[in-house]
């Protein structure tokens, strides 16, 4: 006897289902809970409760940042075009020639406007 995919999937995620209300009751009733007042109060690393724990962080960073993340997935992009550089013609490599212009001079912009110094 087989079954349409459909029942499967749903006999499936109704096991996943108890299986999770299993354990979440498992836990409770192993674990318990014995509150008091030290256990409210919040812990972060360390830190009394009135400290700040997040300090502020330059912009300057942020900006390396995404500009980091932004030039890597092009370089990946690039990667994938140089893999298969040998089999393409003309107007692939056209293409990423003219990709290549652009972020040569999105890199030239954001190196005039200071986004690569850290200040």
């Amino acid at each position: 006897m087989t079954l349409a995919p459909a029942p499967i999937v749903g006999i499936f995620a109704l096991a996943v289902l108890l299986v999770l209300i299993a354990i979440l009751w498992i836990s409770g009733w192993l674990g318990g809970q014995h509150p008091n007042r030290n256990k409210n109060v919040p812990f972060e690393s360390g830190l009394g409760v009135n400290t700040t724990t997040h300090p502020s962080m330059p912009v300057a960073f942020y900006l390396l940042a995404v500009s980091f993340l932004v030039f890597e997935l092009e370089a990946a992009f690039l990667f994938a075009w140089a893999v298969a550089f040998h089999s393409l013609g003309w107007a692939p490599v056209i293409g990423g020639l003219i990709f290549m212009a652009i972020l040569g001079l999105g890199l030239f912009y954001e190196w005039r406007m200071g986004g690569l110094q850290w200040h």
